[in-house]
């Protein structure tokens, strides 16, 4: 099953994170949002975050705007994202 999951990143960090926050995930990169480097670190990081694959994650819309959907293909993710929201509160 795909989920679709809005995202809001933030390129330039001085420090990376993702947060689960009411629904959405919010990603500080460290990278530059020039020739795709932030896109591609947003992937990286968020695949570490959800525990699976790269290839299973591909930005839908958004390339070049902070606020980006990303489409998921991956097994078990619902219960993935649910379990990183809970460890928040």
């Amino acid at each position: 099953m795909d989920l679709k999951i809005e995202l809001r990143v933030t390129p330039n960090a001085k420090k990376e994170s993702v947060e689960v926050r009411e629904g959405k995930i919010f990603c500080k990169v460290g990278a530059p949002p020039e020739d795709g480097r932030a896109n591609k670190r947003v992937l990286e990081l968020i695949s570490k975050f959800l525990g699976c694959r790269k290839r299973d994650i591909e930005i839908s819309s958004g390339e070049k705007s902070r606020n980006k959907i990303l489409l998921v293909k991956s097994e078990n993710i619902f219960q993935k994202i649910k379990e990183q929201e809970q460890q928040k509160i």
